[in-house]
């Protein structure tokens, strides 16, 4: 349809604006669904030179689509807008994934305070039990040694029974005493 005079070109423009807003209108009310939905539509102008127009003569429709969070797209800006509208959604899922890995970390971490807890606990028991056993070794090394010192004595000829004994207390000569030491 050719527009030749004025007042033909004002009743194109007024149809224009009507037909857009309508279609804009229609988006907002059906496709943008709060909590189920994005909040922002795109309708398609499928001609580039329309688009231009649109945005050249008819700045008002513009900026009531963009109110009503629709926007307005040509071909060669539908691609442009739906890879940014992706970008868009990755970042938000990264950022959640990231508060759901600092929850996990944040979890971890009180897991390592708890294990560096019983490592700690299990080194002190480690520790206690290598100090009972070097005192254990102490205890056995001078029973050992206490050992030897009694086998070292001699009573005599056990076979004849001469042991040295006077009014029922036995003698023992000097050189047989044995010093014990306190705590053996």
């Amino acid at each position: 349809m050719l527009v030749n005079t004025a007042r033909e070109r004002k009743v194109a423009a007024q149809r224009i604006r009507q037909d857009v807003a309508k279609h804009v209108g229609d988006i907002a009310g059906k496709y943008l669904i709060p909590g189920e939905t994005q909040d922002t539509a795109l309708m398609f102008v499928p001609s580039e030179s329309v688009y231009a127009e649109l945005h050249d003569g008819f700045d008002d429709v513009v900026q009531k689509a963009y109110r009503m969070r629709v926007v307005l797209v040509s071909p060669s800006l539908l691609m442009l807008a739906i890879q940014v509208m992706q970008q868009i959604l990755k970042d938000a899922r990264m950022r959640e994934a990231a508060d759901l890995i600092r929850a996990e970390v944040g979890r971890l971490m009180g897991d390592v305070g708890r294990l560096q807890e019983r490592v700690l606990k299990l080194q002190q028991h480690y520790g206690q039990a290598s100090e009972d056993m070097r005192q254990i070794l102490v205890s056995t090394e001078k029973i050992g040694t206490s050992a030897g010192r009694i086998d070292q004595l001699d009573f005599g000829d056990m076979r004849t029974g001469q042991a040295t004994h006077e009014v029922g207390v036995a003698v023992m000569p000097a050189t047989m005493r044995l010093e014990l030491e306190a705590g053996e």
